[in-house]
Order: C-alpha cells, then sequence, then structure tokens
C-alpha cells in the first residue's frame, strides 16, 4: 500500500498548479488488490468521480481510469505508478498506524503507510521505506525511501523511533539449519588453524571487547553527546590592579562565575553540544579544538567579536573618566554612588578607588586623588582582548535515559591542537575511566594513517547533528545519535579532507571511519554548502600524534 497526497503545495506528491486546488486537496491510498482508496480533504472547490462530486472526509474506491477531477485539474494517471507486483513473493506484510495494514503499530510515529516487508520467491526478507515522515532504520542507520533494502534476521529495525524487529522477527524465514553446522566446522578449523600460526585480535581495528570484530551496534556506544558552557572575558593586558583586588570585586557581584585572571572582565555565557567518541579505557574521548576551546578568535564570528570590543570600549568610556583631579571629590563621590547602585557596570570603578584607598590608608601614596588618575590612564591604555574560560563539559551516553543533564559524566579538555589547521583535542573523564556501557574504542594505534583516495572506500560518521533537538527521545528521555553513510569526495588537502552529505552544528567532533574495518579515518569539524553539501574533517594521523604526545606526557 502507499499513499499519494494531492494538491497545490509544492510538498504534496502530485501538485497540481490551480487556484481551484486547495494545498492539500485530497489522498489516494494504493491497495494490494490493485484499486485505490480515494478521500477529499475538506477541499474548497471539491473533488468529483466520473462526474459525481463525493462528500468530504468520506473515502470511496476508485479504479485506474476513473474520471477524477480535483477542483478544475484532472488526475493524470500516468503520475500514479502501477501496482508493485507480489506474485512471486512467498510473504507481503504492509507496516504503518493505518488499520488496512497487516501489522498496524498506533504510534504518533509511525506514518499511515510506513514500510512494507516482503520474503521473495528465495526466502529473502526486503523492507522498503514509503516515503514516511519519520523513517525506516535498519541497525540504526535510515534507509533511502522506496529502495527495497535486504533484511536478515539479526538486524534491528525501527520505524522512527519505535523498534519493530521482535514484531516481523515471526515472518523472516529462520537459515537453514546446515548453515550453522558449516560454521561451526569453520570456527573449528580456524582455531586449530589459529593454535599453529598463533592468533592476532585485531583489537580494535575494531577495539571491540575480547578482540572481535564489533558491529555499529557497539561503535555506537562509543560515540557520546557533549554539552557545555564557556564563559567569554574581555581581558585588559599588563592590568595595574593588584590580583587581590581585581578578583575580590569580581567575586562579589559575580559569584557564581568560572575563574577569571587578573585583568579579565566576564562579558557573556554561552552554551553549545557537540560530539566526542572515545580513545581508550581510560576515559580519553576525542573531539575538535573549536568543541575545547571554543572562544578561541578564530571561532568567534566578526559580527559577534566586533559586538564584544563595541560593548568593551562602551564600558571603559562610561567606568572611566577621563581626569578626576580638576574636579576632585565631586567626581569621586558620584563615581562611588553609580559603584554602590550598580556594581556590576562600574566594577572597574570599583577596583581604582578600592585600591587607592587601601594604599592612602597604608602610606604608600600621598596623592589620593593623583593616583586615580594615573591608575585610569594606565587601564584606558591597557591593551584589550577577548579570553575565555570552560565552565562546565560533560557527556551523555547512547541508549542512556537522562532527566536532566546534571546526570551527564563530567570531563575536563587535556590537550588541544597548536592551531586551527589541525581542528582537534583530547578529553578525558574526571573519573579516568571509561564506562562498562562502552563496548568499543577507536585506539590510536589502529587509526588509518595513510591518504584516502576519492571515491574509493566506503566510510561512515556517528554524531549528534543539533544537538537535543535530533538526540533525544520526547518519551524516553534516552539520546540517540545519527549514523550516516559517506565517502572522501576530493584528495585530502594537508590537514584536512571533504566527504559527501550534510554536516549540521552539534556534529562537531563525530568520528568518521572506514565501514569495513572501523579504522579511524578523520574527526569531523565542519562543512558547507556551495551548490552541493559537503563537510569537512581533520585526518587521523594529526589526532594520533596528539594523543601520543599527550599520554607520553603523562
Amino acid at each position: 500500500m502507499k499513499l499519494f497526497k494531492i494538491g497545490s503545495n509544492s510538498k504534496c506528491d502530485i501538485v497540481l498548479n490551480s487556484p481551484y486546488v486547495s494545498g492539500l486537496h485530497a489522498e489516494l491510498t494504493s491497495l494490494p488488490e490493485g484499486n485505490f482508496i480515494l478521500e477529499d480533504k475538506n477541499s474548497t472547490n471539491g473533488t468529483t468521480v466520473n462526474g459525481k462530486k463525493i462528500e468530504g472526509a468520506k473515502e470511496i474506491t476508485v479504479v485506474r481510469g476513473d474520471k477524477i477531477v480535483f477542483g478544475d485539474t484532472p488526475l493524470n494517471w500516468n503520475a500514479i505508478p502501477q501496482h508493485e507486483k507480489f506474485t512471486d513473493c512467498k510473504k507481503v506484510l504492509n507496516i504503518g498506524s493505518n488499520f488496512r495494514n497487516e501489522l498496524q503499530i498506533t504510534d504518533p510515529y509511525v506514518s499511515r503507510y510506513h514500510a512494507i516487508l516482503k520474503i521473495d520467491k528465495n526466502g529473502k526478507p526486503y523492507i522498503k521505506d514509503l516515503k514516511s515522515k519519520n523513517g525506516v532504520l535498519l541497525n540504526g542507520i535510515k534507509i533511502p525511501a522506496n529502495q527495497w533494502v535486504p533484511l536478515k534476521r539479526k538486524d534491528t529495525v525501527n520505524l522512527g523511533n519505535i523498534d519493530i524487529t521482535d514484531q516481523i522477527k515471526g515472518v523472516i524465514p529462520v537459515p537453514f539449519p546446515w548453515l550453522k553446522i558449516v560454521a561451526a566446522v569453520v570456527v573449528a578449523a580456524a582455531v586449530l588453524v589459529g593454535g599453529y600460526f598463533g592468533y592476532r585480535a585485531i583489537d580494535g581495528v575494531g577495539g571491540g571487547i575480547g578482540g572481535a570484530k564489533p558491529t555499529i551496534a557497539d561503535v555506537r556506544t562509543s560515540v557520546v553527546y557533549v554539552t557545555a558552557s564557556f564563559q567569554l572575558n574581555t581581558r585588559f593586558e599588563d592590568c595595574p590592579i593588584h590580583p587581590e583586588i581585581w578578583n575580590a570585586v569580581i567575586r562579589a557581584h559575580y559569584p557564581n562565575i568560572g575563574n577569571c585572571d587578573t585583568g579579565e572582565l566576564p562579558v557573556q555565557i554561552q552554551s553549545y553540544s557537540a560530539t566526542a567518541f572515545f580513545l581508550d579505557r581510560e576515559g580519553r574521548m576525542a573531539t575538535n579544538r573549536h568543541v575545547a576551546s571554543p572562544w578561541e578568535l578564530e571561532y568567534l564570528p566578526a559580527s559577534e567579536r566586533a559586538e564584544i570590543r563595541t560593548e568593551m570600549e562602551k564600558m571603559v568610556n562610561e567606568q572611566l573618566p577621563l581626569e578626576i583631579n580638576q574636579v576632585g571629590r565631586d567626581l569621586v563621590d558620584t563615581y562611588n554612588a553609580a559603584y554602590q547602585m550598580s556594581p556590576t557596570k562600574f566594577m572597574l570603578w570599583g577596583m581604582i578607588y578600592t585600591q587607592a584607598q587601601n594604599l592612602y590608608a597604608q602610606g604608600k601614596i600621598s596623592d589620593f586623588y593623583g593616583y586615580i588618575d594615573s591608575l585610569i590612564r594606565q587601564l584606558k591604555n591597557c591593551k584589550r582582548s577577548i579570553t575565555g574560560n570552560m565552565l562546565s563539559i560533560s557527556v551523555g551516553y547512547a541508549g542512556i535515559n537522562y532527566t536532566h543533564e546534571d546526570e551527564y559524566d563530567r570531563c575536563d579538555v587535556v590537550a588541544v591542537s597548536p592551531s586551527d589547521d589541525m581542528d582537534i583535542a583530547i578529553l578525558q573523564l574526571n573519573k579516568k575511566r571509561t564506562p562498562d556501557i562502552v563496548k568499543f574504542v577507536f585506539s590510536p594505534e589502529n587509526f588509518f594513517t595513510g591518504t584516502l583516495e576519492p571515491q574509493k572506500d566506503k566510510l561512515m560518521w556517528i554524531g549528534y547533528p543539533r544537538g537535543n533537538m535530533m538526540a533525544r527521545d520526547q518519551i524516553t528521555h534516552s539520546i540517540e545519535p545519527q549514523i550516516r553513510n559517506t565517502v572522501c569526495s576530493k584528495v585530502p588537502s594537508k590537514y584536512s579532507f571533504e566527504f559527501q552529505g550534510e554536516s549540521l552544528g552539534g556534529a562537531s567532533g563525530s568520528p568518521i571511519f572506514n565501514a569495513e574495518t572501523f579504522q579511524l579515518v578523520g574527526v569531523l569539524w565542519g562543512g558547507y554548502t556551495t551548490g552541493a553539501t559537503y563537510g569537512l574533517a581533520c585526518q587521523a594521523k594529526y589526532l594520533k600524534r596528539l594523543y601520543d604526545e599527550e599520554v607520553g606526557n603523562i
């Protein structure tokens, strides 16, 4: 069965360009026996079948060749594909939320006619996504619409977020027992040969448990959702204010901020999400430099940098009078009153006055107002820059039900690449131990360090694009990564390579790996849309170099 939406809206399956046709005018559903169900969707100008107007919201049966008119526009039956014939199939199972499906699944994530499963004449199962809203996921990977994809009994199948593996398992034939017998013989032979020549498990071309070759489900556990917040600061270089006074004033008015060095004023706090993946069993994870140090100037948009600098100059001009010596006490009293009313707005003045007052009381200065003037001039002449510091960074694991991000595991940044050319960094869990639920790690000793060839190897990436918007299940509150196929699309540059497909914010730090060998080939860091959409990744060999330096320094 297949549903066709008909109307003037460009999102319809059959688009009719007429002012007399409603956006969604009608729906036509093909039935297995060869006829159709037609329903007018309360259109403005109605629908007629063989000259007779049908009642709105009422389903009627029609056959190919009937004269159907939507408003003033007749249906062109050539636009409706011929029924697919299943005469040679042993079994056909229509799946969806509509009662006409053999397997009806009532759930908001499931489309009315979501998918179809068939067992061909040779007993092989296939599944097809019927352009459903939330797609069909095979072992966590979204399959293309309107294409038959082969199935195995061990595969997991999801309609959107709904796992139907157990519900369809009874339809899929059990392999003939001789396959198991042959497999057992092969395993026995492998053990004998291994005992003679010596057996080396490829631990971590996979990095799977026990040296076994991993599955996508295993790899999925190694990829974590990153959530973090950081603080942007304005920094006064060679600041004349004593560190104790600077920090005391900052802490008095911003008790909950991160650590500020002397000369740094907090400007704003920002939050973001990204992706990381495990490298070893000591809790080390790889991600991007711009995830670990997002305040670096090359990562702040030019408009944001300009805005911060404008606010910086405005703050300095408001807080620091040109000279007070000529007006003396009156201006001091005015600024003290302003500081009492708006301490965060006049923090610089508060620091200046406190330092002058302390030194004057200690007898270390004699010209109270002259000293204040000197501090003002020094601060005005200080070179000013934008800095930042991490407030918090933590990770969540795929498939775990979370009620709040406070339940995520905290971590620290332990290494970053020296420049943006290699956009990579290493995090480490505070507990310095990779959780047991992580069944696979991308071991650096098994990274692919050669040169990728365009369009040669099948690659995959796993990550969390758009953060919670796409990752968090609204019902179970668990988080799930996106798993996508790709391929290197261009001869790599010195540090990076291009890959096919869309890359969205939040996917930064995703592992890109060979779909056959599970070797890491790169770390996703960005993407562009310039006619064609493509992503960018740093080559894995530079992450290996950074990791070896970090572990070697311990």
